[in-house]
């Protein structure tokens, strides 16, 4: 048993073929790219250790212009990998750490049922 990406609860008879567009089906890649690339997979560990920060405050610790850094953030937003908040001029972000666990799990018990089909 595994569960597609809506979390609807899956079961199949299989083949080669079949299991490998069943791992497309039921694993989000992009997200996963988005969450692997090296700059965001460090400001994702950086704000889940920081908390809340502005652009401008993330950017201070990191060697790339304060736009490359809003361009990661925005990718990262799109995909609900953190969360933003404007307050006057200033745009918060934040970790959304709920998601990204729920995702990482919910891939890791698809994978599994997807690896022990016969």
């Amino acid at each position: 048993m595994y569960y597609n990406q809506r979390g609807d609860e899956m079961s199949v008879e299989h083949g080669s073929d079949e299991c490998k567009q069943l791992i497309r089906d039921n694993v989000d890649i992009d997200f996963f790219r988005t969450v692997f690339d090296p700059v965001r997979s460090e400001l994702i560990v950086f704000l889940a250790s920081n908390g809340e920060m502005t652009v401008g405050d993330i950017a201070d610790n990191y060697p790339q212009n304060r736009s490359v850094i809003s361009r990661h953030l925005d990718i990262m937003f799109r995909y609900n990998i953190v969360q933003r908040r404007k307050e006057g001029r200033e745009v918060y972000y934040q970790i959304n750490r709920d998601l990204i666990v729920s995702k990482f799990q919910q891939t890791s018990e698809n994978m599994t049922a997807l690896m022990n089909l016969k």
